[in-house]
């Protein structure tokens, strides 16, 4: 009995001096500081640049009507209108090119005529590469016709002048005969144009 007491003293005070050494050593050890003072520091930021496929056109209903002339002659054969704008802002992502097209949306061209587009080189507030003007194209309703080619990052500025020059020209259609001609007063045709979208 008395052995068995010793024994369990012997083991209480080992144990006692194992936990007293375990808790020095611990103390031994430095504290880290949870945010040590430096000279440097860091910030993180998350930087990047939006796509941008924007386009706006002036307002307002642009009026080509071929007219009669004197008797014995034909009606009028073309007119023409460059007085719409095209305000665009564009941003690519990747080394495609953006196409700027139009097409018929609304409307038809009366039979014997036909309604031609062709942007024009914008003014000097134009910023960055406004891209390859193409020729007069004869617009119709089933594909897009592109007017300018292989557009960057460029925008046009926000002023009226400002943007593409859009001329539309409305003429008899030299691949009809003058017979297939037939009057029509206020037709009205809208013309959709379309940037190449964002990626």
């Amino acid at each position: 009995m008395i052995r068995s007491k010793i024994t369990c003293i012997a083991c209480f005070i080992l144990f006692f001096a194992f936990a007293c050494f375990e808790a020095k050593a611990q103390d031994d050890q430095p504290i880290e500081p949870v945010n040590p003072a430096s000279n440097t520091a860091n910030a993180t930021l998350l930087l990047g640049v939006t796509e941008v496929s924007l386009l706006k056109a002036s307002q307002g209903v642009i009026n080509l009507q071929l007219n009669q002339r004197e008797a014995g002659m034909s009606i009028e054969t073309s007119k023409s209108d460059s007085t719409s704008r095209l305000l665009m802002s564009s941003v690519i992502s990747t080394d495609v090119r953006r196409v700027l097209s139009a097409k018929i949306t609304s409307g038809f061209v009366p039979a014997g005529t036909q309604l031609q587009l062709v942007a024009l080189q914008p003014n000097a507030n134009f910023v960055g590469d406004f891209g390859t003007l193409a020729s007069p194209v004869a617009l119709g309703e089933a594909v897009d016709m592109p007017i300018v080619n292989n557009i960057a990052t460029c925008y046009s500025g926000t002023d009226p002048s400002d943007g593409y020059p859009l001329k539309f020209i409305y003429a008899l259609d030299s691949q009809s005969s003058y017979g297939s001609i037939r009057a029509q007063v206020g037709g009205q045709v809208v013309v959709t144009l379309t940037l190449t979208a964002a990626q």
